[in-house]
């Protein structure tokens, strides 16, 4: 793995054309964000430019989609990942891609190094900072819809600019997006304020299961498939649920347990200081930030979140 500068990732994509862009399982707005505002960079300079279908996808992201999906049979000269940290988290129908990644655009700290070459910057709140400043640095003129995709990615990584991985150059980066066409007051109601009537239910489900421990500071909560069911949610009203028990005044370590197959679940961690959700969640072959992060676990749902609680009580001390 070769890690490369701003200006030689830059250097690759002004010498390259055929790309297909790949983003990650279960996406979240700054993989689609990314991928989405690379792709329009890439056709914005002339270069043939695809992003690969994602099986998850679901209509709360795919709108930045477009008319950008790779047409089937497709044979791509370059091939690009942009915030996918491990070739384990790339989509399913991008395995056959996992080992001909040529460049790997992330933010995690995590990150394998899988790709032939990497450009990775862990200070960035989201992988869509990099995608602008890639455009700064290639010349490009930030077109309305490239605008929405790096303000989408900016924004969900970043609780709508709540967290603490939001930086000066977060917010600069985000003005630059309104003041080139993002419709960033539409963006805002529709990734961060409208809720179905199913997505409330949910809500109501996750407060009423939460098991509190470490003197109120670890809030955990499991989703079976069986409750999952019940409830006939979609993915779209699924998402970022880990957020929620965070809201709980004292609570520094949110825990979030979903079933996403016969006795497997995956983990979601969201914490503030001085729990590391990266460090955390390492402990059972997952990462990320030290903010957020994820892992997946097999066994029983209950004796799944115990483990994971206790590893974050053990954290805080407490065991």
């Amino acid at each position: 793995m070769t890690t490369l500068t701003l200006n030689e990732a830059a250097d690759f994509l002004r010498q390259g054309d055929n790309f297909l862009i790949l983003t990650h399982g279960r996406p979240d707005g700054d993989t689609i964000g990314s991928g989405s505002a690379l792709c329009r960079l890439l056709r914005g300079l002339g270069k043939q430019t695809f992003l690969l279908s994602n099986e998850d996808l679901t209509p709360r992201l795919g709108f930045l989609c477009g008319d950008l999906l790779a047409p089937e049979g497709f044979v791509p000269e370059a091939v690009v990942a942009t915030d996918v940290a491990t070739r384990a988290l790339l989509c399913k129908n991008a395995a056959s891609f996992g080992d001909r990644v040529d460049l790997c655009i992330d933010h995690h700290p995590s990150n394998t190094g899988y790709a032939k070459n990497t450009l990775l910057d862990a200070s960035c709140a989201a992988t869509g900072e990099l995608i602008w400043l890639l455009g700064e640095t290639l010349g490009y003129s930030p077109a309305p819809a490239f605008c929405d995709a790096v303000y989408t990615a900016i924004s969900t990584d970043t609780g709508c600019f709540c967290y603490s991985n939001t930086t000066p150059q977060t917010h600069r980066i985000a003005a630059l997006c309104m003041e080139n066409g993002a419709d960033f007051s539409r963006l805002n109601r529709q990734l961060f304020e409208t809720k179905s009537w199913k997505r409330i239910q949910v809500e109501n489900h996750v407060f009423q299961n939460i098991q509190l421990s470490a003197q109120g500071k670890i809030a955990a909560v499991c989703l079976t498939k069986e409750a999952l069911d019940r409830l006939y949610a979609t993915k779209d009203e699924l998402d970022n649920l880990s957020a929620l028990p965070r809201q709980i005044e004292g609570v520094c370590c949110s825990i979030l347990l979903s079933q996403v197959g016969p006795g497997r679940f995956k983990g979601s961690v969201r914490t503030d200081a001085p729990v590391d959700a990266s460090r955390l969640c390492a402990r059972f072959g997952g990462g990320g930030h030290a903010r957020a992060a994820g892992c997946t676990l097999e066994g029983e749902g209950e004796d799944c979140l115990s483990r994971l609680v206790k590893a974050a009580q053990e954290e805080l001390g407490y065991v």
